[in-house]
């Protein structure tokens, strides 16, 4: 004989389970951030079932990198534009969430993932769905989204890599507000000959690298300790500053100089 009670809870177990598949896609999955300010992540949300809806109670956000101890990323909201029930079929397009970033970020980019959780009813927590997201913090980051898009993390676009084959790193590029994509036709500045000392000047354009100039007598070895600083005749652009090679050359090949471009630690 079959028990009434046991049948009508099962029935309504069942009525909860949701057996639709939620689809979450980010657009873009990486997004700049400047220090003290919030970044909102859009995207697509997806309920591919045709017979069944599902309720989204809520998120949980898991940093991969976030340092231990401190708050450098926080969620600051959560589908405040979103409705609470994907009906069967319906795709929701648009805000889905912000990342706030402190004031004094110690890295350059944060990545995680964020979990949408739900189900049948208002009271479901089920993972539904992930998307991995990054948080560009750093300048230098920043620019590599904005010049090589869904390809800045590709091995083409690293900090050593010569993305147009023009003989300049795209480190370099950065340091100099090049165009990383384009081959640049003119070469960086050479040393000069001032006043019998071999003299090499730049504009230092970026905040995170650091320019070092070095002067050789072989270009085998490089070094700092035989380079002082000078001061230019006028007229001087702005900003710009020379460094020459300690000792007097009375010919070319006797030394040589070039500039040293290199990333900076975080918080430097």
């Amino acid at each position: 004989m079959r028990n009434p009670t046991l049948l009508q809870s099962l029935l309504v177990l069942i009525s909860g389970i949701v057996r639709a598949d939620v689809g979450l896609r980010l657009d873009p999955e990486a997004q700049p951030a400047a220090p003290g300010a919030e970044v909102l992540f859009s995207g697509t949300l997806t309920n591919t079932s045709l017979t069944e809806r599902v309720y989204l109670n809520q998120v949980t956000v898991q940093f991969t990198n976030s340092p231990p101890g401190e708050t450098a990323l926080s969620r600051n909201a959560f589908f405040s534009n979103v409705p609470g029930i994907l009906l069967p079929g319906e795709v929701y397009n648009g805000p889905l969430f912000r990342i706030a970033v402190s004031k004094s970020p110690t890295a350059v980019r944060y990545s995680g993932t964020i979990t949408v959780q739900g189900g049948g009813d208002l009271t479901a927590s089920a993972n539904l769905s992930a998307a991995n997201f990054t948080v560009l913090a750093g300048p230098i980051d920043q620019w590599r989204s904005q010049n090589f898009g869904d390809a800045a993390s590709e091995p083409a676009a690293a900090d050593l890599a010569d993305w147009d084959g023009d003989g300049l790193s795209n480190l370099w590029e950065y340091a100099h507000r090049l165009d990383p994509r384009r081959i640049d036709t003119i070469p960086p500045q050479p040393p000069m000959f001032l006043d019998h000392h071999l003299t090499l000047s730049f504009i230092p354009v970026v905040p995170d690298v650091i320019y070092t100039v070095e002067a050789s007598t072989n270009l085998l070895r490089w070094e700092t300790t035989s380079v002082e600083a000078v001061a230019l005749p006028p007229p001087v652009p702005p900003g710009q500053l020379a460094f020459r090679y300690r000792n007097s050359v009375l010919l070319p090949g006797q030394a040589f100089m070039r500039l040293s471009i290199t990333r900076a630690k975080p918080g430097r």
